[in-house]
Formats: structure tokens, C-alpha cells, sequence
């Protein structure tokens, strides 16, 4: 299953050089997670509270293929 996520980086999301600092990253791709979930109708607070399984994210890793920037979509 296909989904995309857009979201313009905003200034709060960067660092002194004005690209987005490393850690935010992981912020927005929990962001893109929990609209990935509505739009397969799933109630994110549901999803978490009415089960006897989690999912812990146990591991990340990304390949930076070039800076994101305050503006960029």
C-alpha cells in the first residue's frame, strides 16, 4: 500500500545552518506514520489503546540525499 505524505518544512524545524536538524526528521516521519494511519481509517488513539500488542519502532535508519530547507514541500 502506496501513501505519500507532503508537509513544508517550517523554520522551527531547522537548525542554525537553516536545514532541517537531524532529530526532527524522526518528528516529522512519525508525523507522515500517524496521517498513513487516518487515511486507512484507523483511529490513531484506538489503534494504540484498545490492544493487548504494541509495535515498538526498534530500529531507524535513513540515507540523506540532500539538505531539506525552511520552505521546501
Amino acid at each position: 500500500m502506496a501513501f505519500t505524505y507532503r508537509r513544508t518544512i517550517r523554520f522551527a524545524d531547522t537548525d542554525a545552518a537553516g536545514v532541517v536538524f537531524f532529530p526532527n526528521y524522526f518528528s516529522i516521519c512519525h508525523e507522515a506514520y500517524e496521517e498513513s494511519l487516518a487515511a486507512d481509517g484507523i483511529e490513531f488513539q484506538s489503534f494504540f489503546s484498545e490492544h493487548d500488542v504494541a509495535v515498538p519502532v526498534s530500529k531507524s535508519q535513513a540515507d540523506y540525499l540532500r539538505p531539506l530547507t525552511c520552505g521546501t514541500r
